[in-house]
């Protein structure tokens, strides 16, 4: 019989599935090559600029050399919020990873009507990850609540 006044715990958070903890570790993977590749870039700009100075290349090569290593060091850093974002269960994460999943479809779709045999590989992770990611127990761990199970 349980005591007058006593307060009942919260039920404990749902186990993190497999296939999230994969791609959470594969979304760090990349962030941090992302941002390694980024500073590479920003950091050897204006050497590989002074050693190809002797070639006909634009002017604003080391500009564009930042801004590609720009481009790297803050998609590295969304790669490990989104990689955290799944590895905590974070709702935010579950809509963001099917929505790019979602778009990651549709242009994979475009790249096979303009003849890329290649992009068939993309589309197939895509649909798969998207599958998984409306399973009742994935949904259940990140606590979205959307009407649509597999």
């Amino acid at each position: 019989m349980a005591e007058q006044g006593a307060t009942a715990l919260p039920p404990p958070p749902p186990a993190r599935p497999l296939g999230v903890a994969i791609l959470a570790v594969l979304e760090f993977i990349f962030g941090a090559l992302a941002l390694l590749l980024g500073l590479a870039f920003i950091a050897l700009a204006p050497t590989l600029t002074s050693m190809l100075s002797s070639l006909p290349l634009p002017a604003a090569l080391e500009l564009l050399l930042g801004i590609l290593g720009v481009i790297f060091l803050v998609s590295g850093a969304v790669a490990l919020l989104v990689g955290w974002g799944l590895w905590a269960g974070k709702g935010w994460a579950w809509w963001l990873t099917v929505i790019l999943q979602a778009l990651g479809i549709v242009s994979s779709l475009a790249s096979l009507a303009l003849g890329d045999p290649t992009a068939i590989a993309s589309l197939i992770i895509a649909a798969i990850i998207l599958y998984y990611f409306f399973k009742p127990h994935v949904k259940a761990y990140f606590g979205v609540k959307v009407g649509f199970s597999t």
